[in-house]
């Protein structure tokens, strides 16, 4: 290993100064993904997680449910963990808490892996990048298995890289171990199994070339195997038996796999997957792993390219292993004919080591600085160091807070308005099963409330009991939308409030094409047979109570038509003009 940063002959002080600071790091991102944990109602993915980690369901059930019931076979760690910790309470901040929990882990992981890999100051530097990580915080935040797959992964490449250059038993047994629990946490950690395979065969293949070249001066032959490391027999045979046991413990998983590979979103016949090295690819990738878009990239990518660069000149293992990590993913993703739709969580797990070599590229800035005044190059390094981090640290606050405020499907609102409006008897209908896992969820009166998945034929078959309401549910536009006009048909009076995401809260998160789902509009509808214009009117009165501000608009405008259709011209006026602020003040 290169650890220019070893503390054996440091003093008792700075390595005191050095625990405070990253206790203090961790408390930080603690802090970060702490806060509004439950503020934002679950959304479409994380409803699949409570509906199959549910409290109410067995573990065999919940790892069963993984694996038949989604359009790809979900390994089943994540949900049995999350499992475990609905035991203690059914909430959104509990269902949460397991992501936050291996977010946390993954900063105090990062800081272990940095140090092992540069030293003990990038690994701080790196704990501290990614505590305050937007993208970091954001899926440390969202029940679903990212944050577990960042942390196994970096926890993995650390057992793997003592493994590799210290060959203990230790060492190779964590390395199987979350190597096997990573496998079963998400599909795309055979992705981080390869890139570790490329860089054990990249050390072997450096160490048969340098054993056969000419003979060297011991000199010579000293400072070549301190550039190139190679692994030897043992080493390498370790590292075999390793991928088979984690291969040979997977293969309760296989036949799941195969049979999830050849459905929808897997691989089909057809070449071209949705991941391709072009420049808007790898900027977009740069801007969900940054501060923001534009020049903001800028801000990381230019410490990460110095950090190449000072890698390039004396530590070539550690510039190995950030190319495996980087590339081989990638690579192995543009040669696949894959169907699912790439999103930038899906590489979560190269962003630690991508902020890794930013750390190393701002302590190396902290050295040339150093340079200039040799008495007192320890001084100037630790003030460059702190100053550049301060500023990274005060250009992440936007982007904080932009995801802080960002808004998202709100079915929160959506449960509050139906369980102070529904009548009894009422029914609701979806075209989808999210409704009836997520309403409940959110609204006691609803939990005994029918559920009906399908669309306006549910109200239009003759044999339904012409006394009953129906709410219809929907996130789909269009569908809704076809929906309200066949129901128009034959009814004379209907409630419609759509709960609206606001656009101006969610502009990053659409440019980054983070989970387009998540900001879509939910529509009600509400029909009767007898339904007349006064119960409308009421609803929509009870429905200003409750809806978000940005929903204000169309219910004021229909209460306008209402009134004026009634004839009561003052209350027509009074909620036009409503509508009219409404809409300057979202706009």
């Amino acid at each position: 290993m290169n650890n220019h940063d070893q503390t054996g002959g440091g003093s008792w002080t700075s390595e005191t100064i050095r625990v405070c600071l990253l206790i203090g790091i961790l408390l930080l991102a603690l802090g970060l993904r702490l806060w509004d944990l439950d503020a934002k109602s679950l959304w479409q993915d994380e409803i699949f997680t409570t509906a199959i980690a549910s409290a109410e369901n067995t573990a065999s059930q919940v790892a069963s449910i993984a694996l038949y019931n989604t359009p790809l076979p979900a390994p089943p760690l994540h949900f049995l963990v999350t499992h475990c910790f609905l035991h203690v309470g059914d909430s959104d901040f509990v269902l949460r808490f397991p992501a936050l929990l291996f977010g946390v882990l993954g900063v105090a992981t990062i800081y272990t892996l940095g140090a092992c890999l540069f030293g003990k100051s990038e690994g701080l530097v790196s704990a501290f990048l990614l505590s305050i990580s937007p993208l970091h915080v954001r899926y440390s935040q969202d029940a679903r298995f990212y944050s577990l797959l960042t942390f196994l992964s970096l926890l993995s490449l650390y057992f793997l890289y003592r493994g590799v250059f210290e060959n203990k038993r230790r060492w190779w047994t964590g390395f199987v171990l979350c190597s096997i629990l990573n496998v079963y946490t998400h599909l795309f950690a055979f992705f981080v199994l390869l890139a570790q395979t490329v860089f054990v065969a990249g050390l072997w293949l450096a160490g048969a070339l340098m054993s056969v070249r000419r003979r060297r001066s011991p000199e010579e032959e000293s400072d070549l195997r301190r550039r190139v490391v190679g692994v030897d027999r043992r080493m390498g045979l370790a590292f075999v038996l390793s991928l088979a046991v984690v291969g040979l413990a997977y293969t309760p998983m296989v036949p799941h796999v195969l049979r999830g590979l050849g459905g929808a979103k897997g691989l089909g016949a057809t070449a071209g997957g949705s991941v391709s090295f072009t420049p808007s690819f790898l900027l977009q990738q740069l801007d969900a792993w940054g501060l923001g878009s534009g020049e903001t990239i800028l801000v990381l990518f230019i410490p990460f390219l110095v950090g190449i660069i000072a890698s390039a000149r004396a530590q070539r293992t550690q510039l190995w292993v950030g190319a495996c990590w980087f590339v081989v993913p990638f690579a192995a993703l543009s040669l696949l004919p894959v169907h699912h739709r790439f999103r930038p969580r899906y590489a979560l797990f190269m962003l630690p080591l991508y902020l890794l070599f930013v750390a190393r590229g701002l302590t190396a800035t902290g050295e040339m600085i150093g340079v200039l005044r040799p008495r007192e190059a320890s001084r100037l390094r630790a003030v460059t160091v702190a100053v550049l981090l301060l500023a990274i640290a005060l250009l992440s606050v936007p982007a904080l807070q932009a995801y802080y405020v960002e808004d998202r499907a709100d079915w929160r609102a959506v449960a509050t308005l139906l369980g102070s409006s529904m009548r009894p008897g009422d029914a609701v209908v979806s075209p989808g099963g999210f409704a009836q896992v997520v309403l409940p969820r959110y609204h006691k009166n609803l939990r005994e409330v029918e559920f009906v998945i399908g669309g306006s034929e549910v109200f239009l078959t003759p044999d339904r009991d012409a006394r009953q309401g129906l709410w219809f549910v929907g996130l789909q536009e269009e569908r809704m939308s076809a929906i309200e006009r066949e129901l128009e048909e034959v009814i004379s009076h209907h409630f419609k409030v759509v709960i609206e995401v606001n656009d101006q809260s969610v502009a990053r998160g659409r440019l980054l094409k983070i989970a387009p789902v998540m900001y879509k509009d939910i529509w009600v509808l509400y029909v009767r047979e007898d339904l007349g214009p006064q119960e409308v009117l009421e609803l929509y009165e009870g429905a200003l109570e409750i809806v978000p501000f940005s929903t204000a608009f169309p219910a004021h405008t229909a209460l306008g038509e209402l009134y004026r259709e009634e004839h009561d011209f003052d209350q027509a006026v009074i909620h036009y003009q409503e509508a009219s602020n409404s809409r300057s003040r979202c706009s």
